[in-house]
């Protein structure tokens, strides 16, 4: 008691400096400069498998800083100052469109140039794995350019009206993912909460970024100029938007799902912190949709940074970087707030309705998400490992999404008088640990008792994380 110390005050200082890592924080414990923390240190904090950072969960995309593979490809030297010459007084309004029945309408004018070979697009089609190349017309954007709200109001109605479809065709059938994504949307119709609606509508703008762009409302002449004429095409008879405009667009989608990441990132970061302020279990319906969608947007950008980024190292420091701390802070604080809960392919309504409030719209989710587990368990138990193939748009598909769904390794914890593991023969005795208790300082719940601690808690261990 009494005043610090000169040297605890300094401490004291250096902690405030540093701020809180998570577990600390969320915990509302006293940090360390450790790396890691003292906190995060003990072998036996089994609830608590994050990395320890410093970082907020808001902060943790730092990973895509300057990351623009979703886009960067289709800047051309034909865009240079140098060789367009200017453009058209007239504008006429076009529409722009993705072929899921949904039109942008855009002002376009006539851009004059002086090499006029930078309007070529080319684009690969997932299914028949073709490449495909064609010249488009010689129009850019209007004076305003590509409106955000009408942008926004353009995915807004693929949202409403069409979203199980577009998943069903963009996806092409991804196991796992398109069922885990339509029951996301099915759940947010009956519960209308916001943050999930703007999740969804992150799978839209990111996945509409890197989709081929066409057009309509081209005069007769301009028309035939980009018109898919190759019947091999999932896009045949289509018209292409002119690649000036395309890149415009590209451009508008990326900033808009960059901005719906950083809403989700700052909702998760609040609805993790209300977790271990009392509202417990409240809030773990959305924190999983969100967490789920969030993972399966990263694996499809690890996928678009392989498959687009030719400098090999700024590939392999893009997925480490995303992968050392922010995979492991979602999946880890995901687990460590579900130890109360079933496991997801152990999820029965009639047992477990009173955990999450006895909500059905809740309960007839996980009930779905039981049955996709279960449906694809042996493969979700190999996509950690998963590896980039070229030919293959699937290839990293659900290597982030599986670790959601599982409790890793649970070990066969038995209790005995002294709180140590019993083990089985077959255990190996001197590599496992002697203790298995969990400490009040681990245990996100305020109303932890001491019947809780002679409970045995299955083990999560980071490397199956």
């Amino acid at each position: 008691r009494g005043p610090l110390r000169p040297d605890q005050r300094q401490q004291a200082h250096e902690i405030r400096k540093l701020r809180a890592c998570l577990r600390c924080k969320f915990l509302k414990k006293t940090c360390d400069k450790g790396e890691p923390c003292g906190g995060c240190r003990p072998s036996h904090a089994r609830l608590w498998q994050v990395p320890c950072t410093r970082m907020d969960i808001k902060d943790i995309a730092y990973f895509m800083k300057d990351w623009k593979a979703d886009y960067e490809r289709h800047v051309s030297l034909g865009f240079s100052v140098g060789n367009i010459k200017g453009f058209s007084s007239l504008e006429r309004t076009l529409y722009i469109t993705h072929g899921y029945g949904h039109y942008l309408p855009i002002n376009a004018r006539e851009v004059f140039v002086r090499d006029d070979k930078c309007f070529g697009m080319d684009w690969v089609e997932s299914l028949s794995n073709s490449e495909f190349e064609i010249n488009t017309a010689k129009l850019s954007a209007g004076m305003e350019g590509v409106s955000t709200t009408l942008l926004s109001e353009y995915l807004d109605r693929h949202l409403d009206s069409s979203f199980e479809s577009f998943v069903d065709e963009y996806f092409e059938g991804t196991a796992f993912l398109t069922e885990i994504l339509k029951t996301a949307f099915r759940y947010y119709q009956r519960e209308k909460t916001p943050s999930i609606r703007k999740a969804l509508k992150l799978v839209l703008a990111y996945n509409l970024t890197l989709h081929v762009t066409m057009v309509e409302g081209l005069s007769e002449e301009e028309q035939f100029v980009g018109k898919i004429d190759d019947d091999g095409s999932k896009f045949f008879g289509k018209t292409v938007a002119p690649v000036m405009i395309n890149f415009q667009v590209k451009c508008a989608l990326a900033d808009m799902w960059r901005e719906l990441q950083k809403d989700i990132l700052e909702e998760l970061s609040s609805l993790y912190s209300s977790v271990y302020s009392g509202d417990k279990l409240k809030n773990w319906p959305t924190i999983f949709m969100l967490a789920a969608i969030l993972l399966a947007i990263w694996e499809e950008m690890q996928f678009d940074c392989h498959y687009r980024v030719p400098d090999e190292g700024a590939v392999n420091k893009f997925c480490e970087d995303m992968e050392t701390t922010p995979v492991g802070v979602i999946v880890g604080l995901f687990q460590a707030i579900s130890t109360k809960l079933p496991g997801l392919q152990e999820w029965d309504t009639r047992k477990h309705h009173h955990l999450l409030g006895s909500n059905p719209a809740v309960c007839d989710a996980l009930t779905e998400v039981k049955g996709h587990v279960n449906k694809y368990e042996q493969y979700l138990k190999e996509r950690s490992s998963a590896k980039f193939d070229r030919n293959d748009f699937d290839s990293l598909s659900n290597k982030f999404l599986s670790k959601l769904g599982s409790r890793g390794r649970h070990e066969k914890l038995q209790r005995n008088g002294k709180g140590c593991r019993d083990y089985d023969d077959d255990d190996d005795k001197e590599n496992q640990p002697s203790r298995f208790y969990t400490s009040k300082d681990e245990y996100p719940d305020d109303d932890y008792d001491d019947e809780q601690k002679e409970e045995a808690v299955p083990a999560i261990k980071m490397d199956d994380l």
